[in-house]
């Protein structure tokens, strides 16, 4: 009749922060990835209508280029950061 009582274990502190310590982990990942979308979708649109206004022509699709990949490399590096430390958790 003890073996019942046995399976409803009480977790140790040091779980119960791993898993606090995990949740905000997954959270500041999902911050990162909507940050990364909301950031592309309005910087985007700013950076063109300036790129328009301030560069000729010929040299818009590189300028175009250089800043999403500045605004991908920001946001990779975000999202790097939060599955290295989901992984070694």
């Amino acid at each position: 009749m003890s073996e019942a009582n046995t399976d409803t274990e009480i977790p140790d502190e040091s779980t119960a922060n791993f898993d606090v310590q995990t949740n905000l982990y997954r959270a500041a990942l999902g911050l990162f990835a909507l940050l990364a979308v909301v950031a592309v979708i309005q910087l985007y649109a700013s950076a063109n209508a300036t790129i328009n206004t301030f560069i000729s022509h010929e040299y818009r699709p590189l300028f175009r280029a250089a800043f999403n990949l500045v605004v991908l490399l920001v946001s990779g590096i975000g999202i790097s950061w939060s599955v290295r430390k989901l992984s070694n958790n």
